[in-house]
């Protein structure tokens, strides 16, 4: 377990798995660069100080302590894109719903959503599909599994998804990680975020713990 986890303290999670490999589904490159030229891909493995051009690590310190964890050098993973937002009313609903909460007023007024892509550094890991398979449905499942106590409803929501990955030229796989977390008001919806993303950065660590070193390196 990382230093200063507190498996008390972990939120309740809904997950779910998806697949999106058909010849039409988004590709992640990396590295990559918008249109405009103005965001481009931050290599943190290799350049951990360049966070800060990471515009959505702004007043974000969850998000840029699991970015700093997920690129660590220990760690087998690489992160390539990020987002957070507010959830508006239709995607509140829709989170509250699949939380089975149909807005109750105390767990709904409020919402954030974010994404993570991330993939293996290891060649082998990275380019195996059944691999990727099995891990989606392990991280879901782990994620779902309440921490001792645990009775509150779930206010957070992980949804994954498999998708293709060119990495440096290399084809392989990736994950991204969308996270809802919906709170009373807004200060208690980012905190259920905060907290739903170092639950998730946790998870991703310990499987993390249970991989062979790597034989290759992707980029």
């Amino acid at each position: 377990m990382a230093p200063g986890s507190d498996n008390k303290n972990s939120p309740a999670f809904q997950a779910t798995w998806a697949i999106a490999l058909a010849a039409d589904s988004p590709v992640l490159v990396v590295p990559w660069h918008d249109d405009s030229g103005c965001l481009a891909f931050v290599d943190l493995y290799r350049h951990p100080e360049r966070i800060t051009d990471i515009p959505e690590t702004l007043h974000q310190p969850a998000l840029t302590r699991a970015l700093q964890q997920l690129n660590a050098p220990d760690s087998p993973w690489a992160t390539a894109k990020c987002d957070r937002w507010l959830l508006d009313e239709e995607d509140l609903d829709a989170a509250a719903l699949d939380l089975a909460l149909a807005r109750d007023t105390r767990f709904a007024h409020a919402g954030i959503g974010s994404y993570v892509d991330f993939y293996h550094r290891d060649t082998a890991l990275f380019t195996s599909l059944q691999h990727h398979r099995e891990l989606l449905i392990r991280l879901a499942q782990v994620a779902m599994q309440p921490p001792p106590a645990q009775h509150a409803p779930a206010t957070a929501l992980l949804e994954l998804t498999l998708r293709r990955c060119i990495a440096n030229g290399r084809d392989g796989f990736s994950i991204t990680a969308f996270l809802y977390a919906i709170g009373q008001d807004a200060a208690r919806a980012q905190a259920n975020w905060s907290a739903a993303l170092g639950a998730l950065t946790q998870i991703l660590h310990d499987e993390g713990d249970t991989l062979k070193p790597a034989t290759g390196v992707v980029g």
